[in-house]
């Protein structure tokens, strides 16, 4: 049986239902928003910084829909195109995330909101490394099913 890039058995990757392709995307923000929040907190309690803002918060949420979107569209992409070279789509997808969130960044300074002098870098480097992490898993998951499914 072929495993598609998502993970799921190829002919079942594209057949999903929008909603269930919604729910699953739903469940992967909860859960990578979730334990981004746990280690940073974590983090953040160890070195003495006992608050966060709100803001700060929402931020992460919001970074964490942008990466694990362009995910779903590197997936898809390479679902419709499966002579498509992995890493350039992938780079491509990555490229139009970090773009995102810097221009999100941009637009909330613009308007008047309050961005630490490292904003800019520290996003650009959290999104980079949170990225990796969930490109390693996700390729680790794909090549384990691959070897169970055949």
């Amino acid at each position: 049986m072929r495993v598609g890039p998502t993970g799921v058995p190829a002919a079942t990757a594209a057949a999903l239902p929008g909603r269930d392709r919604l729910r699953r995307f739903g469940v992967r923000v909860c859960v990578l928003y979730t334990l981004l929040t746990v280690t940073s907190s974590g983090w953040a309690l160890s070195a003495g910084q006992d608050t966060d803002t709100h803001l700060h918060l929402l931020a992460r949420l919001v970074f964490v829909c942008i990466g694990l979107g362009a995910v779903e569209l590197v997936q898809a992409v390479r679902r419709r195109s499966p002579g498509s070279s992995g890493w350039l789509v992938g780079t491509v997808g990555y490229l139009v995330a970090v773009a995102a969130i810097l221009t999100g960044l941009w637009v909330f300074a613009a308007t008047g909101g309050d961005l630490h002098p490292d904003a800019y870098r520290d996003a650009f480097w959290n999104f980079t490394a949170v990225g990796v992490g969930v490109v390693a898993v996700l390729a680790i998951r794909d090549r384990v099913r691959a070897r169970r499914g055949g």
